[in-house]
């Protein structure tokens, strides 16, 4: 589910309509067979100066770090800490989600600061992505996956920061086998999360991706990954019948019925372009 691809950009046209919660844009989330609800999100008003609310929404997803202290609250202080500077700080759509990242991972590592050097720091991977009708940016560190459905057809289109990339990249050279990499113990460690120090990676177009009627685009934490890939891809092919409220439990439904029995906690978030 890493395969990334790539969409003509175009400019960012006045979206016709804004968005309406629940019908256009949603999102739920389960605990699974965790302890706690370690992952956090928001959707925010986006809209510019001149614009109706809500027509451009933004969706920040965080999955706090289970290992550390503090992973529910590492997520809940990234999350708002994004969506805060993202409305205080001037400057274009891009800059500002990139200074919403650093405020939000100088803040976490203020925080883990004043905790006692014994404890492990705060962290969480952070997933924002910023959506009109017409087109999208995003900005992501850690494995917290955005996609894109189009046409029938399901596409990753935001890194994943994590060692599973790495572990594809020795299967394809013969290096392991295809069953040595879904059993290997570190394939879910990350290469890059929010923790209040430098960030080791990135993954931040220089460009919007447009999007065209039809599409849908869902952000979540890799508790999603209990579905496989052709899964989730038929799942979403009765989307366009139905609203972004409906597609999000239906998603969490089936996560459900898998009961699997390390199952983390996962969030959906689906915006609808209609």
């Amino acid at each position: 589910m890493t395969a990334r691809f790539s969409i003509p950009i175009m400019p960012d046209l006045a979206p016709s309509a804004p968005f309406v919660q629940e019908q256009d844009f949603s999102a739920r989330q389960y605990r699974g067979k965790r302890e706690n609800q370690e992952d956090y999100y928001a959707f925010a008003d986006a809209a510019e100066p001149g614009e109706t609310s809500l027509q451009r929404l933004l969706l920040v997803v965080g999955d706090g770090l289970g290992a550390h202290a503090g992973g529910s609250v590492a997520s809940y202080v990234g999350v708002n800490a994004f969506v805060r500077a993202f409305h205080e700080h001037p400057g274009s759509q891009s800059f500002r989600l990139r200074t919403a990242l650093d405020t939000s991972n100088e803040t976490i590592g203020m925080i883990t600061a004043r905790m006692p050097s014994v404890a492990p720091p705060m962290g969480t991977t952070l997933l924002s992505v910023l959506v009109s009708r017409t087109q999208m940016e995003w900005i992501s560190v850690g494995d917290s996956p955005l996609f894109l459905y189009r046409r029938g057809q399901l596409m990753r289109i935001n890194a994943d920061h994590s060692l599973t990339p790495i572990l594809e990249e020795r299967v394809r050279q013969g290096l392991l086998t295809a069953e040595e990499m879904a059993n290997h113990p570190e394939r879910h460690t990350l290469q890059s999360a929010v923790l209040g120090y430098p960030l080791a990676l990135i993954d931040f177009p220089t460009e919007p991706m447009a999007l065209q009627p039809g599409d849908i685009v869902i952000a979540a934490s890799d508790g999603i990954f209990t579905l496989e890939h052709k899964a989730l891809e038929e799942l979403l092919s009765f989307g366009k019948h139905t609203t972004a409220d409906k597609i999000a439990d239906a998603i969490l439904f089936a996560i459900r019925r898998i009961n699997f029995d390390r199952q983390d906690n996962a969030t959906v978030g689906v915006v609808k372009i209609n």
